[in-house]
């Protein structure tokens, strides 16, 4: 299989036989598939063959090709995750907007934490959690949750599970502390943690304590929600 730098040249042709399919065209025949990719008819039968094996094409009796039934799964897969996501930002943005402090979300990627939703308050000292950046799964009060219930090496794993809940002062910045909490799935199994970061002068006791009912809450709202998603 030849790999050419836009991704692997076979992969690309397959996926050009998926994208020939349109609200106006629905069903095509393997020529019209072959005029339409510029490819060569025994070059799209074999790929055509190969997606047809995977669900993402049907042969239908008269010869002609339509879209299979993967690409429904595909679909569903979508939209269960965007509607995941955005469940989870709308809690974020309400977190913020109450604690006016920055809410995140991190998750596990391989040996590091990654924030992919964060959502920030109206003022103009805040700390600013990038997208994307990884960071130390092992510091900080989200990556102490995503260790923990990644069942990875970390200080305090049983207390953090018993508790549900973790919080960090100074640890990584001396001014920056933060409270976070676990999101479970429905089959209980972590998704990722929840959490508020901001200067340490304003997570005293009182306010700590707040910020975790708050997390605690709108963990209670996002894993009942989620048990409705397919």
């Amino acid at each position: 299989m030849k790999v050419i730098n836009q991704g692997v040249e076979a992969v690309n042709k397959a996926l050009e036989i998926l994208n020939c399919f349109t609200e106006k065209r629905e069903e095509l025949t393997l020529t019209q598939l072959s005029e339409i990719t510029g490819n060569y008819k025994s070059t799209t039968l074999r790929l055509s063959r190969s997606l047809e094996n995977f669900g993402y094409l049907e042969r239908e009796t008269g010869g002609k090709y339509k879209l299979g039934p993967a690409i429904n799964k595909l679909i569903n897969v979508y939209d269960t995750s965007f509607n995941f996501n955005a469940l989870i930002q709308k809690q974020l943005e309400e977190i913020s907007r109450v604690t006016n402090e920055t809410a995140s979300f991190f998750v596990r990627q391989r040996s590091d934490r990654v924030c992919i939703l964060t959502s920030e308050p109206a003022k103009v000292i805040k700390h600013t959690v990038q997208i994307g950046t990884l960071k130390p799964i092992d510091k900080g009060a989200s990556g102490h949750i995503l260790s923990a219930y990644h069942d990875l090496k970390i200080k305090n794993k049983d207390t953090i599970k018993t508790n549900g809940y973790s919080m960090s002062f100074g640890e990584r910045d001396k001014e920056i502390a933060s409270v976070s909490v676990p999101l479970m799935s429905k089959s209980i199994k972590i998704l990722g943690a929840l959490t508020i970061t901001g200067h340490i002068s304003n997570f005293n006791k009182k306010n700590s304590l707040r910020f975790l009912n708050i997390l605690r809450l709108s963990k209670t709202k996002i894993e009942k929600e989620l048990k409705k998603l397919k």
